[in-house]
Parts: C-alpha cells; sequence; structure tokens
C-alpha cells in the first residue's frame, strides 16, 4: 500500500541531508581521481554536441558539456553534472521507496543504493550510467506516482 505524503513527513530532511553527504563524497573523489580513458572520449564528445553517437545516447556528452562550461576542462568539471543526474536518480529511488513503503524503506533503499559497486563507482565517473539511471528511475517515480492516483 502507497504512503502517503502525511505518513512520510519527517523522512525529507534525513534524506536530503543524506543525499547531499553522498553528492559532497562523490563531489571530492570526483574532483580528485583522473580521467579515465572512457571519460576522455565523452569528453572530446562534449566538444562536438550532437543527437548521437556511434556507440551511445548524447547526454552524457551533454552533461559534460555543461559541466565543463561551468567548470573549465578539468576531472571535476567533466564529472560535475554525470555526479548531479546520479544523486537525482538516488532521489528518485528513495521517494520511490518512500511511496511504496514508507520513510525507513526510502532511507535503506538510499543507502543501499549509494553503497552498491555500480552506484559507488559508476554516479562518480562520467559515464552514461548515470543519466541512463537517472531517467530509468525517474520513470518509475511517474509509474507509481500514476498507479497511485489513477484518473
Amino acid at each position: 500500500m502507497a504512503h502517503t505524503a502525511a505518513q512520510s513527513s519527517e523522512s525529507p530532511p534525513r534524506i536530503w541531508g543524506a543525499l547531499l553527504g553522498i553528492l559532497l563524497l562523490r563531489l571530492i573523489f570526483a574532483a580528485t581521481v583522473p580521467l579515465v580513458p572512457d571519460e576522455a572520449y565523452y569528453w572530446t564528445w562534449s566538444r562536438h554536441l550532437a543527437g548521437g553517437y556511434y556507440d551511445h545516447p548524447p547526454m552524457i556528452a551533454w552533461l559534460i558539456a555543461g559541466g565543463t562550461a561551468l567548470l573549465g576542462d578539468t576531472p571535476l568539471g567533466v564529472r560535475l553534472l554525470p555526479n548531479v543526474a546520479g544523486t537525482v536518480a538516488t532521489a528518485a529511488i528513495a521517494w520511490t521507496a518512500d511511496r511504496l513503503a514508507g520513510p525507513r524503506a526510502a532511507q535503506f533503499a538510499l543507502l543501499a543504493f549509494a553503497a552498491m559497486p555500480i552506484a559507488a563507482v559508476g554516479m562518480v565517473l562520467a559515464t552514461p550510467d548515470a543519466p541512463l539511471l537517472m531517467g530509468i528511475a525517474w520513470t518509475l517515480c511517474c509509474v507509481v506516482q500514476a498507479l497511485s492516483h489513477p484518473s
């Protein structure tokens, strides 16, 4: 059974604090770890934006282009917006868990997702995983919302 916002009113401060902490930790690693070859490949795409590339969709290039426009051609510039996308995906996972099972489930889902190796590494590096996961997680949120409030 889906929980209402009133039932989960204590969850947002903890969830937001955890999300902020996870993002800050990821950004520290993002700023200090040198780019891996795949990231350099995607960074090259970001210098020549297109609607798609030979082996991937374009969102990672667009995110890198935005981050490097803000912070320059640095590891943090390359990884800034993919890290934000990973944090937005984590928020969507927590929100969905909260809607389906309450605040405790949201906290568990957030921490479990953040600790998974694919999220712990994949959301720090600039790879297509972060925007893909963000899209999938928010699609799931929309499905849960639609099923909770049918017309």
